[in-house]
């Protein structure tokens, strides 16, 4: 029996349903002010509206946002922080 004979599929483990939000790395050029977006800081995940983009001395990028729920107390995160990105319509 030789190689070409056996049947060489990578079974997956897991189901991901097709709606499940993508793994992409967001980037900073996919955010802009107006923006909702998903946060997971320290394992707490929030919906916040960006509010400014600055970029740090170290060139990386952090958002200034207000959380749409009162009792998230963040005021800020990092690009990497973001999970999923909801762009305002008209840009």
């Amino acid at each position: 029996m030789g190689v070409s004979d056996v049947d060489i599929r990578q079974v997956s483990l897991l189901t991901v349903e097709p709606s499940a939000p993508s793994t992409r790395r967001t980037t900073s050029k996919g955010i802009a002010a107006g923006d909702i977006v998903e946060i997971d800081k320290r394992g707490r995940r929030f919906h916040a509206l960006v509010l400014e983009m600055e970029q740090l001395e170290s060139n990386r990028f952090e958002l200034k946002v207000r959380p749409l729920d009162s009792r998230i107390s963040y005021r800020t995160a990092s690009v990497r922080e973001v999970i999923e990105v909801w762009r305002r319509a008209g840009r």
